[in-house]
């Protein structure tokens, strides 16, 4: 599943379904009380399609929040809604993120596996398309001790796939070449082709084989997972 990878000095990460990942059980959840039942199961199996909704609105020059909508209103599509339930749907979805992020979930050792590769010397940082509270959701969830740096893309007025979203965290870490710095995202054309158009290695994070063909860069089920090909 993965190449041959050199042990980086600076690590950034996504957010999103890398550290993070959708509660598809909350998501489910809030379609039910507007009245539009649909599984977690279903939604889980969904998302890689609007993974590559939410990739190609973006690449078409639409904004994160606006492509954050596309996501939702595909993965209820996508899972056996109507055009019209998904909407509503949807709808429900962003309210709910604005008072805890929906992209909630943490997975097991990973808050051990941070520490560890700090202790081991790596320094970690975040660089995130988000609505501007992400700070917020790494609070609750337990992540935010372990970076350095945080850049929101909501506060920065800047975002993915601009590479200057990535130059940002650098200049705050005070690194100043891109060299030994690896960049770990869940979704190729916004995460390793643009890391890579900013001059940093870059890895995907495949966690439901979403992308099983995808051999442009290393691809790893977890950070968990990267992280011990790493040797930490």
């Amino acid at each position: 599943m993965a190449g041959a990878l050199q042990k980086p000095a600076v690590i950034l990460f996504d957010v999103g379904n890398t550290l993070s990942y959708l509660d598809h059980s909350e998501l489910s959840h809030i379609a039910s009380q507007v009245g539009v039942p649909v599984s977690a199961s279903a939604l889980a199996s969904a998302e890689a399609v609007a993974k590559r909704r939410y990739e190609q609105s973006l690449r078409q020059g639409k904004s994160h929040e606006s492509g954050w909508l596309l996501y939702m209103q595909a993965i209820f599509e996508a899972a056996g809604l109507a055009e019209s339930e998904a909407a509503l749907a949807a709808e429900a979805a962003k309210a709910a993120h604005a008072r805890f992020n929906l992209w909630r979930k943490v997975p097991d050792g990973l808050l051990l596996g941070l520490a560890r590769a700090r202790a081991l010397g790596l320094r970690l940082g975040i660089v995130s398309n988000s609505e501007g509270a992400l700070m917020d959701l790494l609070d609750r969830v337990g992540l935010s001790p372990h970076f350095e740096t945080v850049v929101d893309s909501g506060l920065e007025g800047v975002r993915k796939p601009d590479p200057a979203i990535f130059q940002l965290a650098l200049t705050r870490m005070g690194i100043r070449s891109s060299e030994g710095v690896l960049y770990v995202g869940d979704i190729p054309e916004v995460d390793v082709v643009d890391a890579r158009a900013a001059g940093l290695d870059a890895v995907l994070i495949d966690t439901l084989d979403h992308y099983p063909d995808y051999n442009e860069a290393p691809r790893f089920r977890s950070v968990l997972a990267l992280l011990e090909a790493l040797g930490v």
